[in-house]
């Protein structure tokens, strides 16, 4: 199994593919907002035991931001996100014994979806996300509030979805790459 998360300091948007790169499940786990980092990474693994019985074969994170870019992303919001996901990734790391590989948001939603052109002026690049998501899993079920709009949460999902995929593309290109070179070997 291939588990892809989107960690943040609210909510972990979570991805789980098999080993025939199907998607197993989509789902998300949100932090109490008064709850520290210490209790949220507690939450996590407390979460992440319903996942005991699934043998995870790598890890795909999407990086913390590494830069400014705009209102919600002051010096001391990159700190905290940087440190909920050095907690989590150490958790994980100790727990299954594997280092996770971490994706840049932008090269893996390039990866997983290579023909989705984003607009820099659009002004919801995550729905258009949703929209790539949803027509490569048509059956999931999406989560709607009272007024009929979708949940911050789906986006999470999606984006744990994209970063899960991102890593399945590049293990396929990585295989490949191996068999053209020993192919290429052969022919010597």
């Amino acid at each position: 199994m291939i588990l892809g998360l989107d960690i943040s300091t609210t909510v972990v948007g979570i991805s789980i593919f098999d080993e025939n790169y199907k998607l197993h499940e989509i789902s998300y786990l949100k932090f109490g907002k008064e709850r520290t980092l210490f209790q949220k990474l507690n939450d996590f693994i407390e979460h992440f035991q319903k996942y005991s019985e699934l043998e995870f074969t790598s890890i795909a994170i999407e990086e913390p931001l590494k830069k400014f870019a705009g209102k919600f992303s002051n010096a001391d919001t990159i700190q905290r996100l940087t440190q909920m996901n050095s907690m989590i990734s150490g958790y994980l790391y100790i727990k299954l014994n594997m280092e996770p590989k971490y994706y840049n948001v932008q090269s893996a939603r390039k990866k997983a979806f290579p023909n989705l052109e984003i607009p820099k002026s659009h002004p919801n690049k995550k729905y258009l996300i949703w929209e790539a998501v949803m027509k490569a899993e048509p059956t999931l079920n999406w989560i709607y509030g009272r007024t009929g709009k979708l949940v911050d949460e789906n986006f999470d999902m999606c984006d744990a979805y994209v970063v899960g995929m991102a890593h399945i593309v590049s293990n396929i290109e990585e295989k490949s790459r191996i068999k053209e070179a020993q192919i290429a070997e052969d022919k010597k």
